[in-house]
C-alpha cells in the first residue's frame, strides 16, 4: 500500500471519532468527498481577531524546519501622531480570476498579495486545499466560504477566512509568515500599511457599486446569510490625495486606479474589512519544507478528492459505513438548504 493511501486509510480510522488526526478538525461526508470544517460553528457578532504569532521566547527551534528564521512579531499599528503622505504606493501585479474561479476574488487578491512577496502562489491551489470551503451552508462567511469558487453562484467569504487560508499556507511551507486581520481599522490606518510597504486585501464591490446586503437564507448553524450580490475582493496597494485615486490590483479587470472618497465610502459598508501579510523580510518568498514534508502536511490537512473516496469505498467498506454514520449523527443537515434558484452571478 502507498504512503499516501496508508495516510488516509489511517484518517478514515479517526473518523468515527470525528476529527483527523492532525488537528483534530470535524470532518463531514458529501457524497463521494470528506470535507473538513472547524471544530464547531460559533455565532460572530464582533471582528474576529487573529492570534498573535509566537515569539521568539516561547518558540522551540526544533519545530521550526531546517533554515526557517525564528517568528517575529510586526508592529502594524499606526502611532496617533503619524503623517501620511499625499501619496504613496508600491508595486502589486494584479491575477485575473477568471476563467477558473469566477467567483473566487477574495482567494485571487490572496494570491496577489502573496506573489507580491515572492511566495509564487497559485489561486486555484489556494483555494482547493487552503481555503475553508463549504458547499451545503451550514458555516458563516467568518468560518468558511460559502458556495464553490470555481462556479459563477458563489457566494464567498469574510476577512477571517482569508486570514487561515493564508496561515495555512504558510504552515505548509514552513514560512515564519503570518496573516493579520485589520478589519475595523480606518481607511487612513490602511494607507499607513502601504507606507510601510504592506499592500492591503479589502472588501468593497464590483465595479464600485454602492449595494447593500440582503437576506439569502437561513444557514445549518441557525444564522442567517445576508451577501451582498456585488460583494469583491481586492489588493490596494496605492492612494494619492492629489489624484483623489486609491490604485487596486482588481482580480475581475486588473491594475486599476478607483476615486478615494467612492472608494472609502464603499470600504466603510463593506463593515471595514481589511487583511495584511507579516513576517521576516528575509524569508519572504522562501519556501523551507522538504517535498515528503509537504506530502504530510496534505495528508493531514487538505480535503479528500473524490478518488481517495472512490478507493477507500472499495477497499474499507465497513470503516467508510461507520463513518458515514458517525458524520451523520456529529454534523445537523442544514435547515434550509442553499437556493438553486437564487444566485450571485453578479459577483464575477
Amino acid at each position: 500500500m502507498s504512503k499516501r493511501m496508508c495516510a488516509i486509510a489511517a484518517a478514515v480510522f479517526c473518523m468515527a471519532g470525528m476529527t483527523s488526526c492532525g488537528n483534530g478538525r470535524t470532518l463531514r461526508l458529501e457524497g463521494d468527498n470528506v470535507v473538513q470544517g472547524a471544530t464547531a460553528p460559533v455565532t460572530t457578532t464582533a471582528p474576529v481577531t487573529t492570534a498573535q504569532p509566537t515569539t521568539e521566547a516561547e518558540t522551540e527551534p526544533s519545530t521550526l524546519p531546517s533554515g526557517a528564521p525564528l517568528p517575529i512579531e510586526v508592529d502594524t499599528k499606526m502611532p496617533s501622531d503619524y503623517k501620511l503622505r499625499e501619496k504613496c504606493a508600491v508595486n502589486v501585479k494584479a491575477v485575473l480570476q477568471k476563467p477558473e474561479l469566477p467567483t473566487g476574488c477574495e482567494v485571487t487578491a490572496l494570491t496577489e498579495l502573496l506573489n507580491f512577496y515572492g511566495f509564487g502562489a497559485d489561486k486555484v491551489e489556494l483555494a482547493d486545499i487552503f481555503m475553508p470551503n463549504d458547499q451545503i451552508g451550514y458555516y458563516t462567511m467568518n468560518e468558511a466560504y460559502i458556495g464553490n469558487p470555481h462556479h459563477n453562484d458563489g457566494f464567498g467569504c469574510n476577512a477571517p477566512v482569508i486570514v487561515k487560508t493564508a496561515d495555512d499556507y504558510f504552515s505548509y511551507i514552513g514560512s515564519d509568515w503570518y496573516a493579520v486581520d485589520l478589519t475595523g481599522s480606518s481607511i487612513e490606518e490602511l494607507y499607513y500599511q502601504i507606507e510601510q510597504g504592506r499592500p492591503v486585501i479589502v472588501w468593497t464591490t464590483i465595479n464600485q457599486a454602492e449595494t447593500r446586503k440582503q437576506f439569502e437564507f437561513r444557514l445549518g448553524c441557525g444564522e442567517d446569510l445576508y451577501f451582498n450580490p456585488m460583494q469583491h475582493c481586492v489588493v490596494m496597494y496605492g492612494f494619492d490625495y492629489e489624484e483623489k485615486v486609491v490604485h487596486i490590483a482588481d482580480p475581475l479587470v486588473g491594475n486599476k486606479t478607483y476615486d478615494i472618497a467612492r472608494f472609502e465610502r464603499i470600504y466603510e459598508s463593506m463593515a471595514k474589512q481589511a487583511v495584511i501579510l507579516c513576517g521576516n523580510e528575509e524569508s519572504a518568498g522562501v519556501d523551507y519544507t522538504t517535498d515528503e514534508q509537504k506530502e504530510e502536511w496534505l495528508m493531514e490537512n487538505r480535503y479528500f478528492t473524490k478518488e481517495d473516496m472512490v478507493w477507500l469505498r472499495k477497499n474499507y467498506p465497513e470503516d467508510r459505513e461507520r463513518a458515514t454514520e458517525s458524520t451523520t449523527e456529529a454534523q445537523p443537515e442544514p435547515a434550509t438548504e442553499p437556493s438553486t434558484s437564487k444566485t450571485t452571478e453578479a459577483k464575477t
